[in-house]
C-alpha cells in the first residue's frame, strides 16, 4: 500500500486558460534547463528533452490543430470563448496566434518526423536518430505564446518562484505544489 508521501499531484488549474498557461510554464521550464550553462546528468538531459517535446506538442496542437466538431473538449486557439469567458481578444490577434503551419511542421500523423511518433507512441520510429533543435523551435512558438500570456491578467508560474518562496507542500494526501499559483483578475 502506498505511503502519503508516494502520491503527488500538479498543480490545479482554476479555468481551462490556466491549462495552457501551465503548457507554457512547463515548455519553459524545460527549455530552460536544455539551455542553460551548467551541466547535466544525460539521464536527467533526457527527461527534460520528453518535458519540453510534450509540451510543445500540446500547444501547437492548441494554437495549429485543426478543431474537431465531435470534440468539444479539445481546448483550441479556433474555440477562444472556452478561453476568454467575457470579452475576446481581438479576431486580428486569434489569427496571429492560430499556427497551424507549427503543427503541420511538427505533429500532423502523415509526418514521419512528427513528434508524437518520438514521444508518446511506443513505435520503430523511436530507433532512429532524431535532433531536435529546442531552441528554434521555442523561437518559433514564442511570439505566439507571449500574444497569448499578454491576453490574459498576470500569472505567476509555480517554476519561476524565487528561492524564498516554497515550491511544494506536503500534506496527509502527498506533495503538492498548486499552493503557490496564482492568476490576478486586477
Amino acid at each position: 500500500m502506498p505511503s502519503a508521501n508516494d502520491v503527488y499531484f500538479r498543480p490545479e488549474k482554476l479555468d481551462d486558460a490556466h491549462t495552457i498557461l501551465f503548457e507554457i510554464d512547463m515548455l519553459r521550464f524545460a527549455k530552460d534547463h536544455l539551455l542553460s550553462q551548467r551541466s547535466l546528468p544525460e539521464r536527467d538531459k533526457w527527461v527534460y528533452l520528453e518535458d519540453f517535446l510534450l509540451h510543445y506538442c500540446n500547444l501547437i496542437e492548441f494554437f495549429g490543430k485543426p478543431v474537431k466538431p465531435n470534440d468539444p473538449t479539445d481546448l483550441s486557439i479556433r474555440r477562444p470563448e472556452v478561453i476568454w469567458q467575457g470579452k475576446l481578444p481581438a479576431q486580428t490577434e486569434l489569427e496571429f496566434m492560430a499556427r497551424q503551419d507549427l503543427w503541420e511542421k511538427y505533429d500532423t500523423h502523415n509526418n514521419s518526423e512528427a513528434i508524437s511518433k518520438y514521444l508518446h507512441h511506443c513505435t520503430t520510429h523511436r530507433t532512429a536518430a532524431k535532433n531536435w533543435q529546442v531552441k528554434e523551435m521555442f523561437e518559433e512558438l514564442r511570439p505566439v505564446i507571449e500574444k497569448f500570456e499578454s491576453l490574459l491578467p498576470e500569472y505567476k508560474p509555480v517554476t519561476a518562484l524565487t528561492g524564498g518562496e516554497r515550491i511544494a507542500d506536503q500534506t496527509s494526501e502527498g506533495f503538492r505544489t498548486d499552493t503557490t499559483r496564482t492568476l490576478h483578475n486586477d
